[in-house]
């Protein structure tokens, strides 16, 4: 060493050439195990979290990312008792969940637009929603559907006396099969797969008739993760972004990611899965400046008002809520920026 301090230039060159390789391989970050809830079984709206697996962008972010296999159990709830750190959830759900007093908030938003749409059959009796007066629908049970369900047909002239069966996933082949007038399809799945099996289908979005759109998928996490963990939920959504960003621009690579990340059997058919991915990435992932997860005020105020103006918002009490929620806490965007931002 003393013989390079007789040559500064040297030394100097030396001590810059150190910084520069500890710069380009920088200490990766203690690995932190997240826990990540489905809300289903694995399918293209999670393409984005297989495709950041398989690249090693968790990996690189000290995430040791645990996926949670579906349960039928509510996401929000999961992530507000502690079970997960963050859950796969619904703009539909979340609102109902913070009228409970459940300490979730969004951190990100999957879809930036609603994927649903009222279907019924091209071919069938329904040429217009005001004739599912006196008609079934196929639906899930949850407490959004039948007031969704009435105030469109209403808008369209009729009465709104369409009635509702529960009948999960089973409603689609009751549509199918005539056994129900209509059901509610996610376009991004549902009605690829009807078309591939030469089903016909008439569509319409809520947002035809009046309902405000909404995000259409979440990443959800608690209010304490937030403040307490802000850290490691920041290098989650870095990898996350990475992710999803990628299916947008590489729908079919990412798929395959998805295949193999999932396993080839929760896949039977091959092309839909390419179909979905392709349409999530064309319409869906990406917002208007083509970044993945960002959220607004102005999305979130508009369908959750909707809700308390319906009367669907209860509280702990069971009543409805005599005030409207506070909107810009149910999600945070500061996460997210700041993701985007290293």
């Amino acid at each position: 060493m003393r013989k390079l301090l007789k040559f500064p230039l040297l030394a100097a060159a030396v001590a810059l050439a150190a910084a520069f390789a500890l710069a380009c391989d920088p200490e990766p970050p203690p690995e932190t195990t997240v826990k990540l809830q489905l809300d289903w079984l694995p399918n293209t709206n999670h393409t984005g979290i297989y495709a950041a697996l398989e690249q090693g962008w968790y990996d690189a972010e000290g995430i040791a990312l645990e996926i949670l296999p579906y349960s039928g159990a509510n996401g929000d709830v999961l992530v507000a008792e502690g079970v997960a750190d963050v859950a796969f959830s619904f703009s539909t759900t979340l609102p109902f969940a913070r009228a409970q007093e459940l300490e979730v908030v969004s951190i990100a938003a999957v879809l930036q637009k609603s994927p649903t749409a009222i279907a019924v059959l091209a071919d069938g009796p329904i040429s217009r929603l005001r004739d599912l007066d006196g008609q079934l629908y196929g639906g899930f049970g949850l407490p959004y559907e039948e007031p969704q369900w009435t105030a469109v047909v209403q808008a369209d002239g009729g009465e709104g006396t369409v009635q509702g069966v529960i009948l999960n996933t089973a409603a689609y082949e009751a549509l199918y099969n005539g056994d129900v007038q209509a059901a509610e399809i996610f376009v991004t799945w549902e009605g690829i797969e009807a078309a591939q099996r030469g089903v016909d289908l008439r569509t319409w979005t809520y947002q035809d008739f009046g309902i405000p759109d909404r995000y259409g998928v979440l990443l959800v996490a608690s209010e304490s993760a937030v403040e307490e963990n802000a850290e490691v939920l920041e290098r989650f959504l870095r990898a996350t972004i990475r992710g999803y960003e990628f299916a947008a621009a590489n729908p079919r690579e990412a798929s395959d990611m998805l295949i193999r990340g999932a396993g080839e059997e929760a896949f039977p058919n091959l092309d839909l899965v390419y179909e979905s991915a392709a349409l999530l990435a064309a319409e869906y992932y990406l917002d208007a400046n083509g970044r993945w997860g960002s959220q607004t005020l102005d999305r979130w105020t508009g369908y959750t008002r909707w809700l308390y103006q319906a009367d669907l918002l209860t509280g702990p009490d069971g009543d409805p809520l005599s005030a409207e929620l506070d909107y810009a806490a149910m999600y945070t965007d500061t996460l997210h920026q700041a993701a985007l931002a290293d």
